[in-house]
């Protein structure tokens, strides 16, 4: 799934790009791509870290799944291969080699160019006279920075870090001797603040910073590496290091600083909650973004004053008013004419235009070292005139956008900043109204906090209104918020003083586009919104869509979580859905047949058969691609919460029928994840109350039985009554299909209770089955009928029929009833004595599982770890083991409801006996 256009790439770029330093990331034809699971991400890792040599099956295997891989780690790893040649290669066959990773000997090597890799650029401009600024550009972070730390351990990766570290060290020794090359101090910071017990690179460093005039730097360098040698090696700066630092102090006194010294900074605000710290940035440019009210400009003042004793030449504070109420942008020209007075330029010196002041500002503070705090930013044009050439002032920039260009041409440090988690707001109200007003009431507080969402503008006006009546109790507070609409309430009832008005500048400067958008995406509740989804919702191409979502990203109005998928805070939705009026029912209907599709399209790849036809899609309609069944568990995984919410609003909007499809098509791969049939047992009966008016009795059938199924682990009696009855709507139908699924489960569930009542039913559905000529729905009958002979004892017609339901499965390409079928076989050879067939057919179910497939995991492993234990193969045996206990670890209630206490107790029972047995050898 590619996730975002890389608007660094040109027309003569590779097709392919990689860039290890600062994470692994990939381009294809300027689209990056999502490079997968963890697994897949580490192979490739692998691959790339050895710069085209080539990597052994064997250090492949223990890197990927550690020292105790599963009997199957070879097998996963050929498929990983082929999933990272389909990266480079999306339309390769699946057992085709292509043009990247080749096998070699016993092992693969990945062949990549200076062109497409970082890595291979980074040893190509070594070689190359002159390109150390090129080379540090390029290292400042650590390569394959988020892998897991124990990966990253590996001694092909510590090679590179200690590589990457070693060209900081070479580059700083030969800015020693340059003076010009000083513009290398920057990247050259970077690189050592990730090594700060490197001593040759500090030592380097602090002689830099002397040479650079800033030795109070360069001490407070050498000072903090000090102690971290001591408190992390207990040991003392080594010989170069105490160099460095008598160098540093035998360099002269500090200059006099400019009799001009303005101290401009604002009051730090009262109840200040720390969001982070940048003390370690004492020159260059940071850009604070956020949403408006999340509290940027308390942010930057704090910062600000905390680092004013480090430069001694004063702070400047100018307002720039890019989102002020009144539209009142300050004009660059104004913007300088106001910076050059504050640092002593009288009026009448003021060049005429703004290039000139821009230079004449640059040159009166040349040799100072100061804060600049630029607030409230329009864009990056707007403050790059106000930007000191010279590196001994820090500048700390705030704005609702990102200023990008900043960051790209300026080097600047970007730092979002993001709502307060529970503890900071709990922290802001007890600074606010006091600690002991809060614990008197700690329900009415969470309310508070809730209701606030994490703003800081929100908790502060909310405490507001309790610090001025301080003998109310905080519960009459939350009862009067909630009351009025959300926004109304966060108000203090002066001008321009609420969060409605701090929100609306943001989006009064939206494009009509974006503006648009952010209107109708109010209407998607859940946690995280896809792409297509916005797409639907908006009826506009995707890379229109992708322009006006950049467009709210860059404001701040909505945020990127990852993979194309976007977040919209609670208060922004509020407000959003204030201004949509009419447009919302079309946004809804939208919605809901977005989701419906997705639901459908997952539904597809099990293989079965089409419940009701959808008609074509609402033009605009962009669907999720749903390549297979990997595709639609790992979809599923993603917008498990978001389904639920819009199935709601399909009910409250009166969508029923695709609130009933939307139901239906979701149960393969609910089923498939082991989902607890309590999580969408209240809805599944809310929507049950609606299907009834539909007038289409095979929907009504089918919603009735997915009702029993949730039902049954509570009422087992009321499941049984529903089935019934869906029993006789879909013989009244002709529905054959339903008539089978209802008799299957009819009879499982009575086969615990009385299997000679049950097997007349389950023969029923077979008979049914094979009329309707589904070959899931056979799969799916024949299963229960030969598990239910299996429990009487008939085990040759069980086996008989399973190997028939293993057959079909396996002959049309069902890859979950094929590995459920084989899981059968095993379970009968067990129960027969077979255990070499039973290992065999275990060890085949556990190879084909489908990526995220649960359910089936749990048994698989069980008869895995008896049969191997039964053959005498210890060492299978307690890989298999160590498995099951991990999924019951991760998945136990699920089993429970799925399978049964009963059954989950024997597999337990069988897997602590093995273990023990193992233990005592």
């Amino acid at each position: 799934m590619t996730v975002r256009q890389d608007q660094g790439m040109s027309a003569t770029e590779p097709a392919v790009r990689l860039r290890c330093y600062g994470g692994l990331r990939m381009w294809r034809s300027g689209v990056e791509v999502d490079v997968g699971a963890p697994r897949l991400r580490t192979l490739l890792a692998a691959l790339l870290a050895a710069r085209g040599g080539t990597v052994g099956v064997d250090s492949l295997v223990e890197l990927i799944w550690g020292a105790a891989p599963s009997p199957s780690a070879v097998n996963q790893l050929h498929r990983l291969v082929g999933q990272a040649r389909r990266l480079f290669e999306p339309d390769l066959a699946s057992r085709a080699t292509g043009s990247w990773v080749f096998p070699a000997g016993q092992g693969y090597r990945l062949v990549t160019d200076a062109q497409s890799c970082d890595l291979m650029a980074v040893r190509a401009l070594l070689d190359t006279p002159g390109a150390v600024p090129a080379v540090l550009e390029i290292v400042q972070e650590p390569a394959f920075a988020g892998l897991d730390a124990e990966v990253l351990g590996h001694p092909a990766f510590v090679a590179l870090e200690q590589e990457r570290i070693q060209i900081a060290v070479d580059a700083a020794e030969l800015t020693l001797g340059d003076p010009g090359a000083l513009r290398l101090l920057a990247p050259l910071q970077r690189i050592a603040a990730s090594a700060p017990l490197h001593e040759p690179l500090q030592a380097r460093m602090i002689r830099l910073l002397t040479s650079a005039g800033r030795r109070a730097e360069a001490l407070v360098l050498f000072d903090a590496t000090r102690r971290l040698l001591a408190d992390d090696l207990g040991a003392d700066p080594g010989a170069e290091l105490r160099g460095a630092h008598l160098a540093a102090l035998s360099d002269g006194e500090p200059g006099t600083p400019p009799a001009h010294r303005p101290a401009q900074l604002p009051r730090r605000v009262a109840g200040f909650v720390d969001r982070g710290d940048l003390t370690d940035h004492s020159a260059g440019i940071v850009v604070l973004s956020g949403m408006g009210g999340i509290g940027k400009t308390a942010l930057a003042v704090e910062w600000a004053h905390r680092l004013a004793p480090s430069h001694p030449d004063g702070q400047l504070h100018l307002n720039l008013r890019g989102f002020d109420p009144s539209g009142r942008v300050v004009k660059t020209i104004d913007a300088l004419a106001m910076l050059l007075e504050s640092v002593g330029v009288g009026p009448a010196e003021l060049p005429g235009d703004v290039d000139a002041r821009a230079a004449r500002f640059r040159s009166a503070v040349a040799d100072r070292r100061m804060i600049i705090l630029l607030d409230n930013a329009r864009d990056s044009e707007q403050v790059r005139p106000l930007l000191p050439g010279a590196p001994g002032c820090l500048v700390l920039v705030t704005s609702r956008n990102r200023l990008a260009g900043l960051v790209a041409h300026e080097g600047a440090r970007a730092v979002q900043v993001g709502r307060l988690d529970e503890a900071g707001a709990r922290e802001l109200l007890a600074k606010r109204i006091g600690a002991p007003r809060l614990a008197a009431e700690p329900a009415a507080t969470t309310e508070l906090i809730r209701f606030c969402a994490g703003l800081p503008l929100a908790l502060s006006i909310t405490a507001a209104h309790a610090a001025v009546r301080p003998g109310r109790r905080l519960a009459d507070l939350v009862e009067e918020l909630a009351s009025q609409a959300r926004l109304d309430a966060l108000t203090t009832g002066e001008p321009h003083d609420d969060v409605r008005s701090a929100l609306s500048w943001s989006y009064l400067a939206l494009s009509p586009a974006a503006a648009r958008l952010f209107r109708l995406i109010s209407v998607h509740s859940g946690p995280e919104i896809p792409v297509e989804a916005a797409a639907s919702i908006t009826g506009t191409s995707g890379a229109a869509v992708r322009t006006a979502l950049a467009e709210l990203s860059a404001a701040n109005m909505i945020t990127e979580a990852g993979r194309q998928r976007y977040t919209l805070h609670d208060l922004l939705r509020a407000y959003a859905g204030e201004l949509l009026g009419d447009e919302r029912a079309d946004a809804v209907a939208r919605l809901v047949e977005h989701c419906l599709r997705d639901a459908r399209n997952a539904y597809l790849t099990f293989g079965r058969p089409e419940i009701a036809p959808l008609g074509p899609p609402s033009p605009g309609m962009t669907s999720t691609p749903i390549a297979d069944l990997g595709d639609a568990l790992r979809w599923y995984t993603r917008e498990q919460a978001a389904l639920t919410c819009i199935i709601d609003l399909a009910l409250l909007h009166g969508h029923h029928r695709e609130a009933v499809l939307t139901v239906l098509y979701l149960r393969a791969v609910r089923s498939a994840r082991a989902e607890p049939y309590s999580d969408s047992r209240e809805q599944t009966m809310r929507v049950l109350a609606v299907v009834g008016d539909l007038g289409e009795p095979v929907l009504e059938a089918a919603l009735l039985r997915e009702a029993a199924l949730v039902e049954s682990p509570t009422d087992p009696a009321v499941s049984r009554l529903l089935l019934r009855r869906a029993l006789d709507i879909a013989e009244r139908a002709d529905d054959v299909i339903g008539q089978a699924h209802v008799l299957r489960n009819l009879g499982l569930t009575i086969a615990g209770e009385d299997r000679d009542r049950a097997l007349p039913l389950l023969r029923r559905s077979v008979r049914a089955a094979r009329r309707t000529g589904e070959p899931t729905v056979l799969v799916y009958c024949i299963d229960a009928l030969a598990r239910t002979l299996q429990e009487d004892g008939q085990l040759d017609e069980s086996v008989t029929l399973a190997r028939e339901a293993f057959d079909i499965a396996l002959a049309t390409g069902l890859d979950d009833l094929r590995s459920n079928a084989a899981t059968r076989l095993a379970e009968t050879a067990l129960l027969t004595g077979d255990h070499r067939q039973a290992a065999a057919m275990a060890r085949w179910a556990a190879e084909h599982i489908p990526p995220g497939e649960i359910h089936i995991r749990l048994p698989v492993y069980a008869f895995l770890a008896e049969a191997s234990d039964r053959l005498g193969d210890d060492d299978q045996a307690r890989a298999a083991c160590a498995v099951f206990r991990d999924l019951m670890r991760r998945h136990g209630p699920a089993y429970r409801q799925a399978l049964g206490d009963e059954e989950v107790n024997r597999f337990i029972a069988t897997v602590d006996r093995i273990t023990s047995a193992s233990e005592m050898h």
